[in-house]
């Protein structure tokens, strides 16, 4: 059989079973009217647990909270948490390279956001060494997430120190909830992605699901065309959990995950011996597990109570220096109604969280002392007050001891008027704070070394040395907010702030003399962190979804936000650092989703980010859409095909100070779901 005949029968037998699953499952849009209507008042009514530890529905919540859903999940095409989180009013997402991600929430993007606190189910994924986050160490299995709730602003008094410009918590389902035999095959020009779970039962009361997820992502380029920029990436994820029921008032979960992987990268490395800057090509090496337990009992209505306890652990190699860090974490949680204060409602709490560190140093970073054990412990309470029918306040705080800057107390207080079932106002004063981290308190990081001023005189070699003596940084923050369901297919929610940042870590040459050590003899040009610059941040945020038919929906959002630094004592020390800061985030931020079903079980998703230029990171403004088209012929399968990024070849979104960015590419890739 000739090339040609055979194509031709090949085609032919593709277009007969393409046909056969079309007719055989016939679906049109009076069936599909069911499945895609969206009922905006009940998901204004969705219950969130994020802001103030406890269920509550999201118009009654006196907070800016944005709640993404599974299904918001699946039509966004997105394959890392970080790409899920485009779109969410106030929050910047940047990708760095095929690993690496700046996301913040309010201002202070950086590769390491240090003023955001990052959580699944519970545990901190946030590590003490640089205070942020190696998303590249934290993937899971997105089908698997039940919802992740953004909590815009302070989050201190129930969260802790750190949670100082939000809170993400990702949330993923019971284990109930995945039952069954799921296999999803994604390939494409720059990521191939396998992934397999299976969920059952033990018996009655106990169900369990568990995952493995591998995944490949290719070198993007370098911002010359066709040159590499040896960033591939690697990733093998696994996890499990397991959900019981002692009885009716009893509930426990045990889970748990695994990753292991690679990440190539470029960076700049300064030698002494050969004396310079270069660009050499690393690859970082890491693994992390993790295993929690919890236990809910709930002894009446009005008196409920959770245990919580997690040991997390993970070590990354990367430029010849190797981090073990080992995390437990304890807290007990106690939600209390008392019939002689029938108008409060009281949640209250206390933990303890104990890291060991053990850091092998490099000559390009380098810690004093080489092990160290820090803890914290923490003690909250918050009441909440119903003055009227439609009038409720709530105030409290945390305080917290930690083995850096000793007793830290964070409070707040808020005010929610829920004008009638369909609008909320919302208003708030908080002080956080963000707690130094292990770098910058006993790390000394070598980033520059030069040839001297003439052939006589030695090198010099340029560090940043950390500070055992820092302060906390602090933040005082004012919000407003508004919550409408204006029409039964149009809700709207806006959100106006101002914060006030003090003792921000700032650094400052302090010292330049002869080093004899590290060799060779060099004259060191000595930089310390010390807690010498204040700012003001304040911005609008919105978000809208309008259910324009039945099958068709729009969602958008707009981030205004303008921030301004400065240094204390009227000091210029470092004004391009002043400048970065300043211009780092972007000016504005706009997104526009639509979802829309189609006859034949056929569904078309398209969403456009817009961003404002970062003239800090030398980054021009830019738009990007993402279009996604899926079809369901029977429930069993899902076939999609998704492209990423497809208005630019390639472009740069963020860099970071010890990273060589990438051009962020564009990207296509197919998806084929089975389950049984």
């Amino acid at each position: 059989m000739s090339g040609n005949i055979k194509m031709r029968y090949l085609y032919e037998r593709l277009a007969f079973v393409l046909a056969f699953m079309l007719t055989s499952n016939p679906s049109v849009a009076s069936k599909n009217q069911d499945i895609y209507r969206m009922d905006l008042e009940q998901l204004m009514q969705m219950e969130v647990i994020s802001a103030e530890k406890k269920s509550q529905s999201l118009l009654k919540t006196a907070a800016a909270v944005h709640v993404i859903t599974q299904d918001d999940i699946r039509r966004s095409g997105a394959l890392s948490l970080p790409e899920v989180l485009r779109g969410v009013p106030g929050l910047e997402v940047m990708q760095i390279d095929a690993s690496n991600w700046a996301v913040s929430i309010r201002g202070f993007d950086s590769r390491f956001a240090n003023k955001l606190l990052v959580m699944i189910d519970g545990r901190t994924i946030y590590t003490p060494l640089f205070s942020g986050v190696y998303w590249n160490m934290n993937e899971t299995l997105l089908d698997d997430i039940d919802r992740i709730e953004v909590i815009r602003g302070p989050g201190g008094t129930m969260w802790g120190a750190n949670a100082v410009n939000g809170v993400i918590n990702i949330i993923t389902k019971k284990a109930s909830e995945t039952q069954g035999t799921q296999f999803s095959f994604i390939g494409g020009s720059q990521e191939r992605n396998i992934s397999a779970r299976h969920g059952g039962r033990i018996n009655d009361q106990v169900s369990y699901r568990f995952f493995t997820k591998g995944k490949h992502v290719e070198n993007f380029n370098n911002g010359t065309p066709l040159v590499q920029a040896n960033d591939q990436w690697r990733d093998l994820s696994s996890g499990f959990r397991v959900d019981g029921n002692l009885d009716s008032r009893n509930q426990w979960t045990l889970q748990g995950g695994y990753n292991v992987g690679h990440a190539n990268q470029l960076g700049s490395i300064p030698s002494l011996i050969p004396l310079g800057n270069f660009i050499t090509p690393d690859t970082v090496k890491y693994h992390a597990g993790n295993i929690l337990f919890r236990w809910d009992k709930q002894q009446s209505d009005d008196n409920k109570w959770r245990i919580q306890a997690y040991y997390d652990y993970f070590r990354r190699d990367a430029y010849n220096a190797a981090l073990n860090v080992h995390t437990f974490d304890l807290e007990i949680q106690n939600q209390l109604k008392l019939s002689m204060l029938a108008n409060h409602q009281f949640v209250w709490g206390a933990g303890y969280r104990g890291i060991v560190d053990e850091l092998e140093s490099s000559f390009a970073l380098s810690f004093n002392p080489g092990q160290r054990y820090t803890r914290t412990f923490n003690a909250f309470i918050q009441d909440e007050i119903q003055l009227t029918d439609k009038l409720r306040w709530t105030l409290g705080s945390k305080v917290e001891h930690n083995s850096y800057t000793g007793f830290e107390f964070q409070p707040n207080t808020r005010m929610l008027w829920e004008i009638n079932d369909k609008h909320s106002v919302w208003g708030s004063l908080s002080r956080a704070v963000r707690v130094p981290s292990r770098t910058e308190s006993d790390a000394r990081i070598n980033f520059l070394a030069t040839p001297g001023r003439d052939p006589l005189s030695p090198p010099a070699l340029f560090s940043i040395f950390g500070n055992p003596n820092l302060h906390s940084e602090k933040v005082y923050s004012a919000e407003l907010g508004y919550r409408s369901i204006l029409t039964s297919t149009l809700t709207v929610d806006t959100a106006l702030f101002y914060n006030y940042y003090d003792y921000l870590s700032s650094s400052a040459m302090s010292f330049s003399g002869v080093e004899l050590s590290p060799v060779s003899p060099h004259l060191l040009m000595a930089t310390n962190l010390g807690n010498q610059m204040t700012a003001t941040t304040y911005g609008a945020e919105l978000h809208t979804k309008w259910q324009a038919t039945d099958y068709w929906q729009l969602m958008a959002s707009y981030t205004w936000f303008k921030l301004d630094g400065q240094y204390k004592n009227g000091g210029t020390e470092l004004l391009d650092r002043l400048y970065r800061l300043e211009h780092s985030d972007p000016r504005n931020q706009f997104s526009l989703r639509s979802d829309l079903r189609l006859p034949h079980n056929l569904e078309f998703n398209s969403m456009l980010y817009y961003t404002d230029k970062l003239q800090g990171q030398q980054v021009n403004d830019q738009a990007r859409v993402d279009l996604r088209l899926a079809w369901a012929p029977k429930p069993m399968l899902e076939l999609s095909v998704v492209g990423q990024n497809i208005l630019n070849e390639q472009h740069k979104e963020f860099t970071a100070v010890d990273l060589l960015y990438s051009q962020i590419p564009r990207s296509v890739y197919g998806r084929i779901i089975l389950r049984f």
